[in-house]
Formats: structure tokens, sequence, C-alpha cells
């Protein structure tokens, strides 16, 4: 089984917290690990964060790596949904934006 890392995402994943989510995803990808993003805690997302995870996933995919989401809560769910993305895609494979 591959080595990976599981982030954890705060409850606030906007706009607001975008710029330190984007710093501590691409730590994680340049690590070379496969990438986890626990969403259980989320209770405020955007559009911004599904931007974040596509634009993360061309990234990881990139390198040979993948990024996987894990325990959507409904504010993650929806947020996909109205971005046009099934939230269980596989990631590496998402358009761009």
């Amino acid at each position: 089984m591959a080595e990976h890392l599981t982030l954890t995402m705060p409850a606030d994943c906007t706009l607001r917290t975008a710029q330190a989510l984007q710093d501590d995803v691409l730590a994680a990808i340049e690590g070379g690990s496969r990438l986890v993003l626990d969403c259980a805690a989320i209770e405020r997302t955007d559009i911004t964060f599904v931007q974040l995870v596509a634009a993360a996933a061309r990234t990881a995919g990139r390198r040979g790596l993948t990024l996987d989401l894990t325990n959507l809560p409904y504010p993650v769910v929806t947020a996909f949904r109205r971005a046009g993305i099934a939230p269980h895609a596989p990631f590496d494979a998402a358009p761009a934006l």
C-alpha cells in the first residue's frame, strides 16, 4: 500500500482561509505522498475550496500522486455539486476550472 498523508481540514474552508489551506496542501504534495483531505470538521465552504481541490489534484497528478477526499459533510457535497463536479470524482482527472 502506498504511503499517504492525511490533512484534517478546518471548520472554515472558504475564501478567508484559502491561502493557508493552499500552502498546507501544496506542502503535502511536495512531500511526495498520496494526499487525503479529511473533511469531517468542515462547517463552511464555498467555491474556493472546490477550486483548491481541483487545482491540487492536477498538481498531484502531474507528480504521479493522487488526492482523495474523505468524510464529506453536507456543505462540501453541496459546494461540489453547485460547481458541477461529483464530490467522489477521480480528482486526478478533474477538468480545468
